[in-house]
């Protein structure tokens, strides 16, 4: 994930790769030439001690999340944690603190959130927070499934993937994806009730693969069918109430769609919807199972250049999208802000809150990062 993050920045022109670093030297420096950078260190300490970084991004194993994300924080460095943002919500909230002790901006690596196609998907929604509203009603219900066969490319037992001690298993390593698609759609709320089911490997100690039924709470009592100033809607479902189902794991390919039902339509974000270049809106038309307009939105990457062909392209589908998230930060790091409007803070606990619950409801045991 570092080479493609690192293979992204190169199309933007507010970053700079000031320098790289990994546990031994030698590693460092292949990267560092892999990429054109000028300055590698065989330690992070070395490079958060450099005063030409600003912003440190962390994409090494999970279990060291916590650890360097400190080690960063307490160096005066703004910092961008690769998901799942830490070992547990113990350990993300007392990061999110010293970050905002430290007056630092951290934020968690989900770079779905950035993408041009998520962006479409928030408008259509929820409006654009002036005179647009949604055009899907009220948020019913989000589906949203992210499975892969791991087997294509790690070897069990041996993998990082499949090792506890690293942060291994379907929870932390995929299910990060359709929980921050259900958090979005229901604006950051806290579920009330979490159900999870699924298979561990007992030999290693993760998970494997589950499934997640989400229930978020009302925020009015009042439904809008017995509601004279509502005009929009005429249901019996209460403001703010919903589920979601979530799936994920590493034994199958799955669609990998997320899909927002609302009580005017539907929007589906299309394959693959952690890294999206797709969406489509259905506006429902009167009557049981009647559709109305249809309208699509597609958003092409950015073309690799040269100079990312020479350093080997991307291991993973669509990582130029990488591309948005940096700038976001950038952004957020050139206005003096701590944290992102796009993926907030708050959204990151809920996830982690969400990840500890799901964990623990599957029997895999709990693993610290300090």
């Amino acid at each position: 994930v570092s080479h493609d993050f690192a293979q992204a920045l190169k199309h933007v022109p507010t970053a700079t790769v000031a320098a790289v670093a990994a546990r031994s030297s030698d590693s460092a420096k292949a990267f560092a030439d892999k990429h054109g950078v000028s300055t590698s260190y065989g330690s992070y300490d070395e490079l958060i001690a450099d005063e030409n970084v600003d912003i440190v991004y962390v994409g090494n194993i999970t279990s060291l999340r916590r650890k360097i994300g400190e080690k960063c924080l307490l160096g005066n460095k703004h910092v961008l944690l690769e998901k799942p943002f830490a070992c547990s919500a113990d350990d993300a909230k007392y990061l999110i603190g010293l970050a905002k002790e430290r007056n630092l901006f951290l934020m968690e690596g989900m770079w779905t959130r950035f993408f041009p196609a998520i962006e479409q998907a928030r408008r259509a929604v929820f409006g654009d927070g002036k005179d647009q509203k949604g055009v899907i009603g009220e948020v019913v219900m989000v589906q949203s499934d992210f499975n892969f066969n791991a087997s294509d490319s790690e070897v069990y037992p041996t993998s990082p993937v499949y090792k506890h001690d690293q942060g291994g298993g379907s929870t932390f390593l995929v299910a990060p994806y359709p929980i921050a698609a259900a958090l979005l759609f229901f604006k950051g709320a806290e579920p009330d009730k979490i159900a999870a089911v699924g298979q561990m490997d007992h030999n290693t100690g993760v998970d494997l693969q589950a499934t997640v039924a989400l229930s978020f709470p009302a925020t009015s009592n009042i439904s809008p069918a017995l509601d004279d100033s509502n005009t929009d809607e005429n249901t019996p479902k209460l403001p703010g109430a919903g589920v979601a189902s979530l799936s994920f794991g590493l034994f199958g390919e799955s669609v990998e769609e997320t899909v927002v039902i609302g009580t005017k339509g539907r929007l589906t974000v299309c394959s693959p919807a952690h890294c999206p270049t797709k969406v489509i809106v259905i506006k429902k038309a009167t009557g049981r199972g009647e559709v109305g307009e249809k309208i699509e939105y597609e958003f092409p990457l950015p073309a690799d250049t040269d100079e990312i062909e020479k350093a080997g392209g991307y291991n993973y589908p669509n990582s130029a999208g990488f591309a948005y998230e940096a700038a976001a930060v950038a952004r957020c790091i050139d206005k003096g802000w701590i944290e992102c409007p796009q993926n907030t803070l708050s959204d990151t606990m809920n996830s982690m809150k969400l990840i500890d619950e799901i964990k623990a409801q599957l029997g895999v045991k709990p693993l610290r990062g300090d």
